[in-house]
């Protein structure tokens, strides 16, 4: 059985919560980006998680279907990496 990748979020980046909304500074690509609550939410469970994880605890918090959860944390979980403000990791 092959480990899921474990998600972090970038070291060169600021984030901050600004009137509800998320906004990500990638320093790097000097992009700014703006989440709203449940992406927000998203990136922060990042941190040591895995997708999985984080749709568990989607589930938990939000009216929402653990395959619906699954599905939508993959997705935004992918383009948080495309925007360089996660990275994925296995470690064995």
């Amino acid at each position: 059985m092959s480990a899921l990748p474990r998600l972090q979020q970038s070291k060169r980046l600021a984030a901050r919560v600004i009137d509800g909304k998320g906004v990500v500074i990638v320093i790097d690509r000097q992009e700014v980006h703006t989440l709203n609550g449940v992406g927000m939410r998203v990136f922060e469970l990042a941190e040591g998680r895995t997708v999985e994880e984080i749709a568990a605890c989607l589930v938990e918090e939000f009216d929402v279907s653990h395959e619906r959860a699954v599905s939508d944390a993959k997705t935004f979980v992918e383009d948080l990496i495309g925007m360089g403000a996660l990275e994925a990791s296995v470690t064995p």
